[in-house]
């Protein structure tokens, strides 16, 4: 390597320092490897943005939606978009609320701690969205509900098979 290469890589590699110092203790290491290609003149490759669908009929990919719709400020808005998303794959099939509470916590959804009340309380215009059926924790959208998710989230009755457990 000559002077001149090595005083170029020397500045480039204070230009990296001078942006790393300023992240995270955390992702320091990760943001240097990262940058490395910067600091010998190789071109730097950014990861693929992951896909997020357009239309809001495309409610195959929960995370999009999670992306869409998911809100910081209402959890209560969280648990509807998962029973969305579930209507979407598997129609009014009823789901479990363990089903709902690991979803939102995998999800990374700000979440209510008690989403059967959420779905038990949940109306709108006056009328019931969700329905409980039993004790087992099970609820399902009711007719209005099943409008509500069509309406407020561009979902389409879905026809998948329910898993094993929900």
């Amino acid at each position: 390597m000559d002077k001149s290469a090595l005083t170029e890589v020397e500045t480039r590699l204070l230009e990296v320092n001078e942006i790393v110092k300023k992240l995270d203790e955390s992702i320091r290491v990760a943001a240097f490897e990262f940058l490395k290609p910067y600091v010998v003149g190789a071109p730097i490759k950014l990861p693929k943005a992951p896909h997020v669908p357009d239309e809001p009929g495309s409610t195959d990919d929960l995370a999009a939606m999670v992306l869409k719709y998911g809100s910081d400020e209402k959890p209560s808005e969280n648990a509807k978009l998962l029973s969305a998303w579930w209507y979407a794959q598997h129609g009014a099939a009823p789901f479990s609320t363990k089903w709902i509470k690991e979803t939102g916590a995998s999800s990374g959804l700000t979440f209510p701690d008690k989403p059967d009340m959420t779905f038990r309380q949940a109306k709108n215009k006056g009328k019931s969205l969700y329905e409980a059926l039993g004790e087992g924790g099970l609820i399902r959208p009711t007719i209005s509900g099943e409008q509500y998710l069509k309406t407020t989230y561009g979902v389409k009755k879905g026809t998948k098979p329910l898993p094993a457990s929900t």
